[in-house]
């Protein structure tokens, strides 16, 4: 059976099937885009190579053998699958359907990306969406995924990026806080204060508070090290200390007087939140559909 396993008994295969369906050389030759020559020494080479005989050759017609009966309904079974696989790519290609695998950090995932869910499963039903919360940076070639959520800088990864808005800080604690401690006026005086830090749980290390105009600074007194985000807010609003969080993250608490900013003439913005995918990805209707959806719904919590 090696021996059919080739590109060139493949097109032998093709020619076969059409010849056994249209009766003669002549006709699966203009089905094929072929001489009707080519198309009969193509079926020639295939039984030479299988040692046995696929048509019965009169000056009339043609018909299949015994053993060419057999070849026929396995050939035409294979065909027949191939034309269905090739009708499905049409459609994923050309309609949001099929499986997403998508990596997003997990904060702006519990707070912006999956609220968001419910909304876009609606439009595109027929999307099963893979997501994986994780602070970790992925291979997105390598494992595999569709798309990816990141934050700050990005570097020179040979992916296609959209950018989606300012990754936006804010320092804030809560009234009671800085009713007791007071209010920094600037940088230098969170010497005197207590301050929340985040850790990253993927390195171990501290993330450094940055400021306009100074380089970035590690508070002096930290009251706390924590390596959620949501855990950091959750500190600050029960007045341990000052935070320095994404202000996606606390903007909900401030509208409500939950926090105060402080500082906000110095607290600068750290990169972007960008969507990105490899190279072509987007040219497939369901992670084009998530781009814009979620470029769009992210972009309004910022």
């Amino acid at each position: 059976m090696s021996g059919i396993a080739s590109i060139e008994s493949f097109s032998g295969l093709v020619a076969f099937a059409a010849t056994v369906e249209s009766g003669s050389f002549a006709a699966a030759g203009r089905k094929l885009g072929l001489s009707a020559s080519a198309a009969g020494k193509a079926v020639e080479r295939l039984e030479l190579r299988l040692g046995v005989r696929l048509l019965h050759r009169t000056t009339r017609s043609l018909a299949p053998t015994g053993e060419g009966e057999v070849l026929y309904q396995y050939v035409a079974r294979i065909l027949k699958d191939l034309q269905e696989a090739e009708r499905e790519l049409h459609l994923i290609q050309n309609a949001p359907r099929g499986r997403l695998k998508i990596s997003v950090p997990t904060v702006m995932g519990r707070r912006i990306v999956l609220p968001a869910f419910n909304d876009f499963h609606a439009l595109f039903p027929e999307i099963l969406v893979d997501i994986n919360l994780d602070d970790l940076i992925v291979d997105v070639v390598e494992e595999g995924y569709d798309l990816v959520l990141r934050l700050g800088e990005l570097g020179d990864s040979g992916l296609q990026a959209r950018r989606v808005g300012p990754h936006a800080f804010m320092t804030c604690a809560s009234p009671a806080y800085l009713a007791q401690r007071g209010t920094p006026r600037t940088p230098a005086d969170l010497a005197e204060h207590c301050c929340i830090h985040y850790r990253f749980p993927t390195t171990g290390r501290l993330e450094a508070w940055a400021f306009k105009g100074e380089p970035p600074a590690r508070a002096l007194k930290p009251s706390s090290i924590l390596n959620d985000g949501e855990a950091l807010a959750s500190a600050a609003i029960g007045g341990l200390g000052i935070v320095q969080v994404p202000r996606y993250l606390v903007k909900d608490d401030v509208a409500v007087g939950r926090l105060l900013p402080v500082l906000e003439d110095y607290t600068e913005n750290r990169g972007s939140v960008s969507l990105l995918w490899p190279p072509r990805s987007a040219e497939v209707a369901r992670v084009r559909v998530f781009i814009d959806f979620f470029a769009e719904r992210i972009a309004a919590q910022l």
